[in-house]
């Protein structure tokens, strides 16, 4: 009994050591060598190797984490590093330089990189030049033809242009000889007005039923008061040489714009003024449709429905045709002037320095490929 009593308080005494080395890892130094210690029994030796492997694995952690990190600043400021050890600069690789690299550049100095350009340029671009003028250039080729095709597409516009400016002077020498006839006030213009047929038709615009003798009065003002409500404005008043009587161009200080409509037509700020009694319809007559008479329509303008409101329409005709013609003419600048940079850029130093066409047969000058007939 005696001896069982003393391995059980053996047993509890050295289980209150395990426990005390366990949270007090601080109080172990007598057993980083458990060979010194032969008392101790096999459980507890092994308790205090493990505890020492524990801590010899979290050191070299921590040791390779200190490493990585260095490393990592190392790559990210190469100036720096390269700054503490001057030995590790290159050389300038410019001409008959013998000083080192500033920190992230291969020169020492913007003057020697500009050397270096220039002996480059001064060895290779003579060579490419030669080459250029051996071998003819299909797309430059197409570049003049394209070029020709749009210079005659430009004489036959401005001639055009020409044309019509004649025609638009023509017509306004025809309206004022309409205006000087004398208005015809017989019978036969008065039953004009008494014996027409009482008929309705339906506005195209609002829908609502009207006479035929004021359908196109009414047509014209309801179409004027919903093209009121579209705008067409830009910022910048239009500047064309020679040009009379083309767009609106009134300035709405609200908008800070400027008025596109053709200005004949524009509803918002052109009125319409109101016609006298004694005001000749003055419209130029024909036959055959096309055929000019010569003669003028010598109605009074507010009784004559044929010819209702013939001078706005042969005016906005005009300015239209005109208004084509103009942009057809900056379309064609346009072309042209992408053709032409397209010209220049393809002999251009820059082109000829990072392009080259390999002639492996010395013989053919025209490398063109072409299909058998």
């Amino acid at each position: 009994m005696k001896r069982e009593e003393a391995r059980s308080v053996q047993r509890s005494f050295k289980k209150q050591i395990g426990e005390t080395c366990q949270h007090f890892s601080s109080l172990q130094p007598w057993m980083n060598d458990t060979e010194d210690f032969p008392f101790l029994d096999s459980a507890l030796q092994k308790q205090a190797m493990d505890t020492k492997k524990r801590k010899n694995l979290k050191k070299k952690v921590e040791w390779k984490k200190e490493q990585q990190q260095e490393l990592m600043e190392k790559s990210e400021d190469p100036e720096q590093s390269d700054a503490k050890h001057p030995a590790s600069l290159r050389q300038c690789l410019g001409p008959d330089c013998v000083h080192p690299t500033r920190p992230g550049s291969k020169y020492c100095s913007d003057d020697c990189g500009m050397k270096l350009a220039a002996d480059r340029i001064y060895a290779i671009l003579p060579k490419r030049i030669q080459q250029w003028q051996k071998s003819p250039c299909i797309a430059e080729e197409h570049g003049k033809k394209m070029l020709e095709r749009i210079h005659r597409e430009q004489q036959d516009t401005h001639t055009r242009l020409k044309d019509i400016e004649c025609h638009f002077h023509e017509l306004e020498a025809i309206i004022q000889r309409g205006k000087q006839q004398a208005v015809c006030k017989d019978e036969e213009s008065d039953k004009h007005g008494r014996n027409s047929v009482n008929l309705q038709i339906f506005c195209v615009s609002c829908g609502q039923p009207i006479n035929t003798q004021v359908a196109l009065h009414h047509m014209e003002h309801c179409f004027a008061k919903y093209e009121r409500k579209s705008s067409f404005m830009s910022m910048y008043p239009t500047r064309i040489e020679g040009a009379t009587r083309l767009f609106c161009d009134v300035y709405d200080p609200r908008s800070k714009r400027y008025c596109k409509r053709l200005q004949v037509l524009c509803p918002e700020h052109s009125k319409d003024s109101k016609v006298p009694d004694d005001e000749v319809c003055g419209c130029p007559l024909v036959k055959n449709v096309f055929e000019p008479t010569g003669n003028f329509c010598c109605l009074p303008k507010r009784l004559c429905n044929h010819h209702y409101c013939w001078e706005k329409l042969r005016r906005a005709e005009v300015d239209l045709e005109r208004v084509r013609m103009l942009l057809k003419l900056e379309e064609l600048v346009e072309q042209e002037h992408k053709v032409r940079t397209a010209m220049k850029n393809r002999a251009g130093l820059l082109a000829l320095m990072l392009h080259q066409t390999i002639q492996h047969d010395p013989h053919t000058t025209d490398l063109r490929s072409r299909v058998d007939s």
